[in-house]
């Protein structure tokens, strides 16, 4: 599953140290780039080959095709300067859907391993191109019956820090009362816990229930007072830590919101994925995730369980803004720095089709 994979990613970041083409060559920059990438015109292969250090835990790396550099977000997309495809750790995004600044348009395609040099317009002919969307972390707290069409919840325990950032919850999602058709979800029950003392691991009950009235709306929730809240600008508040809505539960972090909350999957350390009980700490050195970007650039990697690396799947993608269609091949996820390979340090190549 794509979040298990994400999980094995990521622990591996903790445990880690830190042909030709077939389309006209363009004209080298003059003058050469003078912000944080490099990109360098492969004149026998027919594309450009570009570096980003996007190694940050925090922040996006943001690059411009037109610029062939890194820019600043939040510039216009009218502007020169405009961003259209983004990358922090192993998360990469497209200026486009859920992800887009100033009407960004970016959408992406996903060809596959295919050879890149062999790649051409034509294959843009029928693509079903996938805007960005948002991976919530927390995707299997409900099941799907196909014989009766209904949802119900999965009562899966999860682990989550607060939106403080300092504060461990133990939850579960128990139930959907009077739920109907999306994005009708009816009054959702859950059980938790919450930890009021700051960084303190300790989990052991005794848990409380509480209810969000959902509706076809959002409905929030804020763990450290046990009850639903109404934020007057949920992107901007600290004052919630999950929010519900057609079906998708959201944490306070990330694409959602200003919050520090990402999640654990608690159930995988139980015998019982439901006995919320049984989980009475929060593992040390466990793995936290917020929701992130979802692009078709989101699987991108593959993970190896030995060396606890990451290595490019080595699919060529379409990436299409305005009546401009890109093609990127991710080459490697590590620089070579003080002897020492180091994540998050992103080669590409890429050209105009």
């Amino acid at each position: 599953m794509k979040h298990l994979l994400i999980l094995l990613s990521a622990t591996a970041l903790l445990l880690a140290a830190t042909g030709c083409g077939d389309d006209e060559n363009p004209v080298a920059p003059n003058p050469a780039p003078t912000n944080t990438a490099t990109s360098t015109w492969n004149e026998s292969g027919g594309y450009w080959s570009t570096t980003v250090n996007a190694s940050d835990h925090d922040n996006f790396m943001y690059f411009s095709f037109a610029t062939r550099d890194t820019v600043s977000s939040g510039v216009p997309k009218t502007a020169a300067q405009v961003w259209d495809v983004a990358f922090r750790r192993e998360v990469v995004k497209l200026n486009g859907g859920t992800s887009t600044e100033n009407a960004g348009d970016v959408v992406g395609f996903d060809l596959g391993a295919v050879a890149y040099d062999g790649v051409t317009i034509d294959d843009t002919a029928g693509v079903a191109w996938t805007e960005d969307f948002i991976d919530y972390f927390i995707d299997e707290w409900y099941v799907y019956n196909p014989t009766t069409h209904q949802l119900t919840a999965s009562q899966y325990v999860y682990s989550m820090l607060d939106a403080s950032g300092e504060h461990y919850v133990k939850f579960r999602v128990d139930s959907m009362v009077n739920a109907a058709q999306p994005p009708d979800m009816g009054t959702v029950w859950l059980t938790y816990f919450y930890q009021d003392e700051a960084d303190s691991r300790s989990l052991p009950g005794p848990c409380a229930e509480a209810s969000v009235t959902v509706g076809s709306n959002f409905g929030y929730f804020d763990f450290s007072s046990g009850s639903q809240v109404s934020p007057a600008d949920p992107a901007n508040s600290l004052d919630w830590d999950i929010s519900f809505y057609s079906y998708e539960l959201m944490q306070n972090s990330g694409p959602n919101g200003v919050g520090g909350c990402a999640a654990f999957l608690a159930w995988s350390e139980l015998t019982d994925p439901t006995d919320i009980d049984a989980f009475t700490a929060q593992p040390t050195g466990a793995p936290l995730f917020p929701d992130i970007p979802g692009s078709a650039l989101t699987e991108w990697y593959d993970y190896d369980g030995q060396t606890h690396q990451l290595t490019s799947k080595s699919h060529v993608y379409l990436l299409k803004t305005g009546g401009t269609v890109y093609k990127l091949r991710i080459e490697s996820y590590y620089a070579n720095i003080g002897g020492v390979p180091t994540s998050g340090h992103y080669t590409f190549i890429w050209n105009e089709l």
